[in-house]
């Protein structure tokens, strides 16, 4: 199993820990037992919200990207947000019933169209 199946699996397992506590009751998602990935589109939209937070705590850590007042930049705060980020889009993939397989499929598909493109540039 890869490194990326087996940290996905943690996280799902995670998640069905914070269900199963009626953490995400509010979602319409009561507790009990849940077997992720599954389809839960609020939780989705949650998660997505959650990713765009995320973002902005990477751009917060790192403001060099500012024309002005752009001094500020922590290197170890960055890549916990960064993190974050891969973390919350388990999240969005999982609460879109995509499994681990079907995520690492789509991106090595998609890094493939992408060298495609490039060599036509």
């Amino acid at each position: 199993m890869s490194k990326f199946v087996d940290l996905y699996n943690q996280q799902m397992d995670f998640q069905s820990d914070l269900i199963r506590k009626g953490v995400y009751e509010d979602y319409g998602v009561e507790g009990g037992e849940v077997k992720l990935p599954a389809d839960y589109p609020r939780l989705e939209s949650y998660q997505i919200q959650q990713l765009v937070s995320e973002i902005g705590e990477v751009l917060e850590a790192d403001k060099r990207w500012k024309s002005f007042r752009n001094g500020k930049y922590d290197p170890a705060g960055k890549k916990d947000e960064i993190a974050d980020c891969f973390i919350v889009l388990m999240n969005v993939a999982a609460f879109s019933g995509l499994s681990a397989e079907d995520v690492l499929e789509a991106i090595e598909k998609k890094i493939t169209v992408n060298n495609e493109r490039k060599k036509s540039l």
